[in-house]
């Protein structure tokens, strides 16, 4: 089994010092690290294979990474060491029994280290997503996850701003596809800036209405 890690970037400052994380978890395994970068100039980062994003936003750019990947399971990380490696092997350990894990913030055992606001805008999605979707897992939203290469393959996908796990998660379920959830802590980011804001609050919130309607 191989591994695919596609690792969407800005301006990250610490895309390297995650790579080198990634690198050390998964020693054993066979695996790759695929940054796909929007950054102003071009990082340098060893042990990785960079690609320049040609389209916008994060969904966007987990596609453009998924053309380049080699692998038979598809993992997608935040850049900002908000997603730590070291849950990865839990994560890999469920497939092949489900078809998609992801890391949660809202399982026992989670945590989330982000801002009190962020806490409450990201109770107040989820708890949309749950009425919108009826998605069956406690953090919709997450952007962590390992999902298998035949499952990206039998969906058609079409995403808007960064919630792509989300848009896998409720086409995978009328696909009949399992998903599990894995416990993690979600880290405030260390440095650079964050890329949400309320233009991305409006694009999910229009993504899921979409998804819910069948125009997605």
């Amino acid at each position: 089994m191989k591994v695919s890690i596609i690792v969407p970037t800005k301006d990250e400052p610490n895309a390297g010092k995650l790579v080198e994380m990634i690198h050390e978890v998964l020693t054993g395994m066979d695996h790759e690290v695929i940054i796909v970068d929007k950054s102003a100039a071009q990082q340098k980062i060893e042990g990785a294979l960079i690609i320049r994003q040609k389209s916008s936003g994060l969904g966007r750019a987990i596609l453009e990474g998924l053309g380049y990947a080699s692998g038979d399971i598809i993992v997608t990380m935040d850049g900002d060491l908000s997603h730590d490696p070291k849950y990865l092997p839990q994560m890999l350990s469920m497939i092949p029994e489900y078809d998609i894990v992801i890391g949660s913030r809202f399982v026992a055992g989670g945590r989330s280290h982000d801002t009190a606001f962020r806490k409450l805008i990201s109770q107040a999605f989820r708890i949309l997503a749950k009425l919108i979707l009826g998605l069956g897992v406690a953090d919709p939203l997450s952007g962590f996850s390992a999902v298998k290469r035949e499952v990206l393959q039998a969906l058609r996908l079409n995403p808007v701003g960064y919630k792509i796990v989300t848009e896998i998660l409720y086409k995978a379920k009328r696909g009949g596809f399992r998903a599990a959830e894995v416990p993690i802590e979600f880290r405030k980011r260390e440095a650079g800036k964050s890329k949400a804001g309320v233009g991305e609050a409006a694009r999910t919130l229009a993504l899921m209405l979409k998804l819910r309607l069948g125009l997605q």
